[in-house]
């Protein structure tokens, strides 16, 4: 069941740091996304930095701008960015090989969940998580299964139900590196959306690990410049099973496949007029790739379908499925 956007008195925008032709009009930056695994003393408190390579070209950083006042502070674990309708929330956590992934989990999502809700934004609209060693260990004791687990169980202690949950990404990063969450909440709910193409992660059969994963394929902000849509990390699965083993030409074409299906349900939904491009109209386009020597093919299956001016930033990730390739999330309007 999809919930009823409410309009929102501030406007939600993204856009890459070197393009500068699409900065929004009176609006103040939020935060933004730094992408350097290089440990860095950071003096702004609105850059959130995600401890991952880029691939080619160093990635330029990724800006969100709202409209009105925007304060920064520190509240327990997280620094936070603060707005009239949304709150932004970034954490890194170092990791020892004593770490109990599932509890600790559970500890930080308890955390953002309390934080979001006592400061007046109950709402999580999308969230990053990046840790090292997602596909470590076998069955039910894979790193990314414990970390289903154990924020299922934070979910679950807050009364999050299916049609209340964020969109989300899950990469793994390379070893030594943080346990980095980053999230956005709103004071009022907002719209998912789900993918007819793909079974709702939140119904994943057994097979996938004793508990749910805990996200939406998308959430749809409903703002005064327009509908904006924050789509989750999107791979080459139709239903629940992963498509085109080994072949990341096809995973990529069917990770398209999937995008475009997204943007046309939210489009159905707000009711807006269907666009030559299936991409938000402007915003950002993370591809996470695994490996890094099969990004010429899948550059060349992303410029053979996108228009020829969308900006793409690769990141070397690993996908939480070991038998996927590459995982796309973007955001921008609709």
């Amino acid at each position: 069941m999809a919930v009823t956007a409410k309009s929102l008195e501030s406007d939600l925008n993204v856009r890459q740091a070197t393009d500068p032709s699409t900065a929004p009009v009176k609006c103040e930056e939020f935060f933004r996304f730094r992408f350097d695994t290089e440990s860095a003393s950071v003096g702004d408190d609105g850059v959130f930095q995600i401890h991952i390579e880029s691939i080619g070209p160093r990635a330029p950083d990724e800006i969100w701008f709202t409209s009105g006042a925007v304060t920064h502070s520190t509240v327990g674990s997280f620094r936070i960015a603060e707005c009239e309708d949304f709150l932004a929330a970034h954490v890194a956590i170092d990791l020892d090989e004593h770490t109990d992934f599932g509890d600790l989990t559970t500890q930080i999502y308890r955390e953002l969940l309390r934080v979001t809700h006592e400061r007046g934004y109950p709402n999580l609209v999308r969230v990053w998580n990046y840790f090292p060693g997602i596909n470590d260990g076998e069955g039910d004791r894979e790193v990314y299964r414990q970390f289903t687990a154990g924020r299922a169980l934070a979910f679950g202690e807050f009364a999050y139900q299916g049609e209340a949950l964020p969109a989300g990404t899950a990469i793994g990063t390379d070893a030594g590196t943080p346990f980095t969450i980053s999230a956005i909440a709103t004071r009022d709910r907002c719209r998912m959306v789900e993918n007819p193409r793909q079974t709702s992660a939140y119904r994943y059969p057994r097979e996938y690990g004793p508990r749910s994963p805990s996200f939406s394929r998308a959430v749809v902000i409903a703002s005064p410049g327009g509908s904006r849509i924050l789509i989750s990390g999107t791979a080459s699965i139709v239903g629940h099973q992963s498509m085109h083993l080994e072949d990341p030409v096809q995973q990529t074409a069917e990770t398209l496949r999937n995008l475009d299906e997204l943007i046309r349900q939210a489009r159905q939904e707000v009711q807006a007029d269907e666009g030559a491009d299936g991409m938000p109209v402007s915003g950002s386009l993370r591809v996470y790739v695994r490996r890094p020597e099969q990004i010429g093919e899948i550059e060349a299956a992303l410029r053979s379908t996108l228009a020829e001016d969308r900006s793409l930033v690769f990141l070397r990730g690993d996908i939480c499925r070991r038998e996927l390739l590459l995982e796309i999330e973007a955001a921008g309007g609709i």
